[in-house]
């Protein structure tokens, strides 16, 4: 009996302890001052409604505040909250020293760092930056800054606003401005931000790659034409590109009949039989012009023909072959013109690198048939229209 008495006040002790550990906790939850994050949150509350209000040399004095809060544990304004504000009360130095300051790691240090909790206070700057836009650009015209700094100002101002634009093609226009001001000042303390931030240039990157699925037709001259009616081909076409050049490995392989017959071991192969060109290629083109909707290149290359008669003939009739004009080194020259598909006008910033085409190409081809077979000199040219796709990336230029 005391021995459960004796447990039975043990338990009483414990949970009368634990309830005033809960009871202390609660206390201190209850009386805690207003953290780092409140304070912020409330200074941004504030700040956004003397704003609405107009009265910036309150939105100045709050601004001062929030920014002496921050450390390398907060964040109390945005780096385009805090730009937006200097504009409107006119702190053009201190915008200035604040853009040079600017870098990457100041971006990074963005990720590690606790935010403010969510508000309006950035929608809100940049409504009323972009509704007074005119009045803002001509306070800074109108300031006693040198005239560097201005420009960047209004750049800066410019970027700041860019996502709001209805026009496609305003980082276009941004890029031009970047690159004037670039020329004008060449040793700017401001080059770095400008090439980083503002202007945003995408070119086409060196490696690209493309296919296409063909058909056309192929003519012969000289004696070929005399043995064989001209050809319908099938195809299929791989470009490996490297800026400007290109090397496509292309396999034809045409369809046409004999037009008189030929004698071999075992009778004759009488006229109007069904024969096949085989023609695989690699060549080399060089990109002579290239827009949104058209592409030029000129190619050389190298290839075998081969005319013989078809697969099947030649399996049940081994013999057969006698009468076929095997693999013969085969020059290539021509010209191809790509019709781009998508859209004809995309801005320059962000150029059209990848595409569905149609491809029409045309080849003279220089086999040497006559050095093996007597009476067979002649050559092939032929026409193609092919439909494939280009896949190239972009990367950006600073």
């Amino acid at each position: 009996m005391l021995k459960k008495l004796k447990i039975t006040l043990l338990l009483l002790t414990l949970s009368n302890c634990l309830f005033s550990q809960v009871d202390s906790i609660e206390s201190q939850i209850l009386n805690y001052e207003d953290s780092k994050s409140t304070i912020i949150s409330k200074g941004r509350k504030l700040l956004l409604d003397k704003f609405v209000e107009e009265d910036l040399k309150k939105v100045r004095e709050i601004k001062d505040y929030l920014v002496k809060t921050e450390d390398e544990n907060y964040i109390a304004l945005y780096p385009a909250e805090y730009w937006f504000i200097l504009y409107w009360t006119n702190d053009y130095m201190e915008l200035a020293e604040d853009i040079q300051r600017f870098d990457s790691a100041r971006v990074d240090s963005y990720n590690t760092r606790i935010r403010p909790l969510h508000d309006l206070l950035y929608d809100k700057l940049r409504e009323k930056s972009l509704e007074n836009e005119s009045q803002i650009k001509q306070q800074i015209k109108d300031s006693e800054a040198d005239l560097e700094t201005k420009q960047i100002l209004i750049l800066n101002f410019d970027w700041l606003l860019l996502e709001n634009r209805q026009d496609r093609y305003a980082q276009d226009s941004l890029n031009k401005q970047a690159d004037k001001f670039l020329e004008t000042y060449t040793y700017s303390e401001f080059e770095q931000f400008t090439r980083n931030y503002i202007r945003f240039k995408q070119v086409p990157g060196a490696w690209g790659f493309a296919f296409e699925f063909f058909s056309g037709y192929g003519l012969y001259s000289g004696n070929l034409s005399e043995n064989y009616t001209n050809n319908v081909p099938i195809g299929v076409a791989f470009d490996v590109c490297y800026n400007n050049f290109e090397l496509y490995l292309r396999d034809y392989i045409g369809f046409n009949k004999t037009k008189k017959d030929f004698d071999y071991s075992l009778g004759t192969w009488e006229k109007g039989s069904r024969t096949m060109v085989f023609l695989p290629e690699a060549s080399i083109g060089y990109v002579t012009y290239n827009d949104n909707r058209f592409k030029i290149s000129p190619f050389v290359g190298i290839g075998a023909m081969d005319i013989s008669p078809s697969t099947n003939d030649t399996e049940e009739t081994p013999e057969l072959k006698e009468v076929s004009l095997e693999f013969t080194t085969t020059y290539i020259f021509g010209i191809n013109l790509d019709i781009k598909f998508g859209p004809k006008n995309v801005p320059d910033y962000s150029p059209k690198t990848s595409y569905g085409f149609m491809r029409i190409r045309y080849g003279y081809t220089l086999p040497n048939f006559e050095k093996k077979y007597v009476g067979m000199a002649g050559n092939m040219q032929y026409i193609t229209i092919g439909f494939g796709g280009m896949a190239r990336g972009v990367k950006r230029e600073y």
